[in-house]
């Protein structure tokens, strides 16, 4: 399939807000390779529906037809969608000289989704061309209620001859990102988007390969679906999210990469027809790569004007929110201060502000809490600090401010909260002296009564149990938990990286062809199997010419000879033999791996 040229220009798309509202991202890109789709230097406005339900008053019309360019003796389907509402309104469909509309055929669907329901109604109509030309299905008026709505405008083209489509012409790769400009340490959105015509009959995916050398590149295998109109053709949208993170400055390049689509067909058989007729027929499913040529990124250094003596590596758009609760207190009792930073960017390189000018208080070590999302592309820090104050008075809280570089203004700023006032009073009785350690004075507590007092002896529960007992119970569930992410991890690795699962059952699937290898031609058969798994390439593919360029082990080219000598000009061989040299092959390169 012939490679598509990406486009990045997407100044205004600021990324598409997968929220459970519908959202619409702007994507500009060239047209697809030949496919006379005519879609030069258009905006595409796609809309996602993302796990979200029209509202019925929300109403829709839209007009569609699964072909723009057919052949003269073809027909094809042009379809009004009412999104909204169950009734079907009758249309006047506007004379087109030179095409004959039949129908229409009602389709009508209803769904139910966490609760809230969705409804639409569609009018199909068979187009038929009387001759060859360009056609203009001109705006469809449709009545709903008391209000009339109305489609745009379709152009067909009617061309002598079958018109040759190819599935290079139907879908596409896209990336978008906000900018082909990033600074080095920003995190940045770069999703890639594939669109597929309607009649693409496409199952799902099966794979995501990708380069990105040291742009720190990591998206969220949770593929995400919508439709999108333009033309009058409908297409499928699928969104993998993803955010880079440059680890180093220069010219950087994101791809070539592909996603592995899983095309479906249906499989018919004469004896199993009148089954197929009740029950379905059955589908073959073959895997389809869609191809995308490299982006260019530009990674920039942070700028050295304008940066602050406090800035600490903090990138991204920042909010902070500074609270300190109760704001009155008794002298001695305890100030919570809590200060929040949110926002886009790496969270991880927030650090916490610095507090400076409590002198007036006993403070003591912050506790921090962290949040992000699953690209790290956004989150909040929460840190809150106890702080007693040692006297009663008008106190007042420092300020608190921290540097940061906003990547898209291009720019250093600060961000500051102004100091907090808290009131406070002298200790109950007029006690306003201050103990050693900070505290004032309390009334004498009695043991085991205003709390619970610490126990001078282990119970009959600590003695049944060992020491070493303890500790092995407490680390069982830690093992248990740490095993089930790396047995996590492994799987999401071999269902996101087909070559590196290819890799992993290699030498597994080999063998056990190996040992019912019975001649020549099964021996050779399972080295190929092995040798293909383990380059991500057919199996078929492997010959002798292959082994010498991918520099493997001289044995790879004995074993093939000799099976070659033996099912060609007769020679014998020992299949023991041939078998022993294939698990030395398996082993040297396995271990070479290692």
């Amino acid at each position: 399939m012939s490679k598509h040229t990406p486009t990045v220009t997407l100044s205004e798309a600021k990324g598409l807000a997968m929220t459970t509202r519908q959202s619409a991202a702007v994507v500009r890109f060239f047209p697809f390779a030949d496919s006379g789709l005519r879609l030069t230097s258009l905006r595409m406005t796609v809309v996602l529906l993302l796990f979200s339900v029209p509202v019925f008053a929300q109403v829709s019309v839209t007009a569609t037809v699964d072909r723009n360019r057919i052949a003269f003796g073809e027909s094809l389907t042009f379809t009004v969608t009412i999104q909204g509402s169950q009734s079907a309104p009758g249309l006047a469909i506007p004379k087109v000289d030179g095409l004959t509309f039949a129908g229409p055929a009602v389709n009508q669907s209803m769904s139910i989704v966490n609760g809230a329901m969705s409804q639409s109604v569609g009018l199909a109509y068979q187009v038929t061309p009387s001759r060859t030309g360009e056609f203009v299905i001109p705006a469809i008026e449709v009545p709903i209620g008391n209000q009339v709505y109305r489609t745009e405008p379709i152009k067909l083209v009617v061309e002598k001859g079958a018109v040759q489509t190819d599935l290079s012409q139907k879908v596409a790769v896209r990336v978008q990102t906000p900018s082909q400009q990033v600074y080095l340490g920003q995190v940045a959105p770069l999703n890639v988007l594939v669109f597929a015509r309607s009649d693409v009959p496409l199952r799902g995916f099966s794979g995501f390969n990708y380069e990105a050398d040291g742009l720190g590149y990591k998206y969220n295998p949770n593929i995400k679906s919508g439709t999108h109109v333009e033309g009058g053709v409908s297409y499928n949208v699928f969104l993998i999210e993803g955010a880079i993170s440059p680890e180093r400055t220069g010219q950087l390049k994101f791809g070539p990469c592909v996603v592995k689509g899983q095309l479906v067909s249906e499989k018919r058989s004469r004896a199993a027809d009148i089954f197929e007729r009740v029950f379905g027929s059955r589908v073959d499913v073959t895997e389809a790569p869609f191809t995308m040529d490299a982006v260019p990124i530009e990674v920039l250094p942070l700028p050295n004007e304008g940066r602050p003596a406090d800035f600490s590596g903090a990138i991204g758009q920042w909010n902070l929110e500074v609270t300190a609760k109760p704001g009155e207190v008794n002298v001695g009792d305890p100030i919570t201060l809590t200060i929040k930073v949110s926002g886009t960017g790496n969270i991880d390189l927030v650090p916490p502000p610095k507090l400076s000018g409590l002198e007036e208080f006993k403070s003591y070590d912050p506790t921090t809490k962290t949040t992000k999302n699953e690209l790290n592309s956004g989150g909040e820090r929460v840190i809150q600090q106890v702080l007693v104050p040692r006297s009663a008075g008008s106190k007042r809280l420092p300020d608190v401010r921290f540097s940061y570089f906003d990547a898209v203004a291009k720019q250093y700023k600060t961000a500051t909260h102004p100091p907090l006032q808290v009131n406070v009073k002298p200790g109950t009785g007029g006690q306003t002296a201050i103990v050693s350690g900070g505290l004032r004075l309390r009334p004498e507590e009695k043991l085991g009564h205003d709390i619970v007092y610490l126990k001078g002896a282990p119970g009959s529960v600590a003695r049944a149990f060992s020491p070493v007992t303890f500790w092995l119970l407490n680390a069982t569930p830690l093992v248990a938990v740490a095993g089930a992410l790396v047995w996590k991890r492994r799987a999401d690795k071999l269902r996101g990286d087909v070559a590196y699962a290819r890799r992993s059952r290699a030498a597994r699937n080999a063998r056990k062809q190996l040992v019912a290898a019975t001649n020549c031609e099964e021996v050779q058969r399972a080295l190929q199997v092995y040798l293909g798994d383990r380059l991500n390439i057919p199996a078929s593919g492997i010959t002798v010419s292959v082994a010498d360029e991918q520099k493997l082990p001289a044995g790879v080219r004995e074993i093939f000879e000799a099976c070659d000598a033996a099912r060609f000009a007769g020679v014998p061989a020992d299949v023991a033999s041939l078998k022993q040299k294939v698990e030395q092959v398996i082993d040297e390169l396995e271990n070479t791996a290692r």
